[in-house]
Protein backbone atom coordinates (compact mmCIF):
# COMPACT_ATOMS: atom_id res chain seq x y z
CA UNK A 1 0.00 0.00 0.00
CA UNK A 2 3.01 2.23 0.17
CA UNK A 3 2.11 3.19 4.12
CA UNK A 4 4.28 4.95 6.23
CA UNK A 5 4.31 6.91 9.78
CA UNK A 6 2.83 4.02 11.95
CA UNK A 7 1.57 5.35 14.97
CA UNK A 8 -0.72 3.66 18.20
CA UNK A 9 -3.49 5.94 18.77
CA UNK A 10 -4.90 4.13 21.49
CA UNK A 11 -5.33 0.97 23.30
CA UNK A 12 -9.40 0.73 25.08
CA UNK A 13 -11.80 -1.60 25.89
CA UNK A 14 -14.39 -1.37 23.55
CA UNK A 15 -17.51 0.23 26.21
CA UNK A 16 -20.84 -0.38 25.55
CA UNK A 17 -21.30 3.41 23.99
CA UNK A 18 -18.45 2.16 21.07
CA UNK A 19 -20.62 -1.17 20.02
CA UNK A 20 -24.37 0.72 20.78
CA UNK A 21 -26.34 1.34 17.06
CA UNK A 22 -28.10 4.04 18.12
CA UNK A 23 -25.00 6.09 18.95
CA UNK A 24 -23.11 4.93 15.88
CA UNK A 25 -19.49 5.72 16.96
CA UNK A 26 -15.80 4.93 18.65
CA UNK A 27 -14.81 7.25 21.11
CA UNK A 28 -11.25 7.90 21.52
CA UNK A 29 -11.03 10.26 24.98
CA UNK A 30 -7.90 12.50 24.72
CA UNK A 31 -6.82 11.34 28.24
CA UNK A 32 -6.50 7.72 26.66
CA UNK A 33 -4.55 9.09 23.67
CA UNK A 34 -1.07 7.69 23.86
CA UNK A 35 0.00 10.51 21.12
CA UNK A 36 -1.26 13.28 19.04
CA UNK A 37 1.59 13.58 16.61
CA UNK A 38 -0.60 11.51 14.61
CA UNK A 39 -2.34 14.47 13.27
CA UNK A 40 -0.09 17.14 11.06
CA UNK A 41 -1.12 20.29 11.94
CA UNK A 42 -3.52 21.57 9.45
CA UNK A 43 -5.37 18.13 10.42
CA UNK A 44 -5.39 19.32 14.11
CA UNK A 45 -6.89 22.90 12.95
CA UNK A 46 -9.35 21.97 10.80
CA UNK A 47 -10.85 19.71 13.95
CA UNK A 48 -9.98 22.36 16.28
CA UNK A 49 -12.63 24.28 13.89
CA UNK A 50 -15.32 21.92 13.63
CA UNK A 51 -14.86 20.41 10.90
CA UNK A 52 -14.64 16.37 10.38
CA UNK A 53 -12.22 14.88 8.20
CA UNK A 54 -13.28 11.66 5.68
CA UNK A 55 -10.84 8.90 6.70
CA UNK A 56 -10.16 5.19 5.34
CA UNK A 57 -10.15 2.40 7.85
CA UNK A 58 -8.71 -1.10 7.41
CA UNK A 59 -10.85 -2.61 9.96
CA UNK A 60 -10.00 -6.06 11.75
CA UNK A 61 -11.40 -8.08 8.98
CA UNK A 62 -8.58 -6.34 6.61
CA UNK A 63 -11.40 -4.63 4.93
CA UNK A 64 -11.31 -0.45 4.45
CA UNK A 65 -13.99 1.69 4.55
CA UNK A 66 -14.33 5.21 4.42
CA UNK A 67 -15.13 7.01 7.58
CA UNK A 68 -15.65 10.13 9.74
CA UNK A 69 -13.25 11.42 11.87
CA UNK A 70 -13.54 14.21 14.48
CA UNK A 71 -13.21 15.93 17.32
CA UNK A 72 -16.02 16.47 20.58
CA UNK A 73 -16.02 18.85 23.01
CA UNK A 74 -18.07 18.32 26.08
CA UNK A 75 -17.41 20.61 28.88
CA UNK A 76 -13.66 20.48 29.77
CA UNK A 77 -12.92 16.96 28.44
CA UNK A 78 -12.95 16.37 24.52
CA UNK A 79 -12.35 13.36 22.25
CA UNK A 80 -11.96 12.37 19.00
CA UNK A 81 -14.15 10.08 17.09
CA UNK A 82 -14.84 7.62 14.47
CA UNK A 83 -18.53 8.21 13.51
CA UNK A 84 -21.18 7.03 10.20
CA UNK A 85 -20.11 4.54 8.58
CA UNK A 86 -18.67 2.60 12.50
CA UNK A 87 -21.91 0.72 12.96
CA UNK A 88 -21.24 -1.63 9.45
CA UNK A 89 -17.50 -1.91 11.34
CA UNK A 90 -19.10 -3.31 14.45
CA UNK A 91 -20.93 -5.69 12.83
CA UNK A 92 -18.70 -6.81 10.43
CA UNK A 93 -16.23 -7.76 12.83
CA UNK A 94 -18.59 -9.10 15.30
CA UNK A 95 -16.92 -6.06 18.42
CA UNK A 96 -18.22 -6.77 21.59
CA UNK A 97 -17.89 -5.12 24.96
CA UNK A 98 -15.14 -5.70 26.85
CA UNK A 99 -13.00 -6.62 24.41
CA UNK A 100 -9.47 -4.76 23.81
CA UNK A 101 -8.54 -3.50 20.55
CA UNK A 102 -5.86 -0.84 19.21
CA UNK A 103 -6.51 1.92 16.91
CA UNK A 104 -3.21 2.98 14.46
CA UNK A 105 -2.83 5.61 12.27
CA UNK A 106 -0.91 5.35 9.02
CA UNK A 107 -0.46 7.91 5.77
CA UNK A 108 -1.01 6.30 2.42
CA UNK A 109 0.49 9.23 -0.27
CA UNK A 110 0.06 11.77 2.78
CA UNK A 111 -3.33 11.28 3.22
CA UNK A 112 -5.12 10.16 7.22
CA UNK A 113 -5.88 6.85 7.71
CA UNK A 114 -6.17 4.17 10.27
CA UNK A 115 -6.59 0.47 11.35
CA UNK A 116 -8.35 -1.47 13.81
CA UNK A 117 -6.98 -4.47 15.54
CA UNK A 118 -8.38 -6.69 17.74
CA UNK A 119 -6.09 -7.84 20.27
Amino acid sequence: MGSRGLVLVIQKTIFFSDINPTASRFSIPFSQVKTHDFLNEAEAKELDDKNPMQVWLLDPSMKGTNITFNKWVMGSSSLYVLTNTWNPVVKNNQLKKGEMVQLWSFRVNSLLCFALVKL
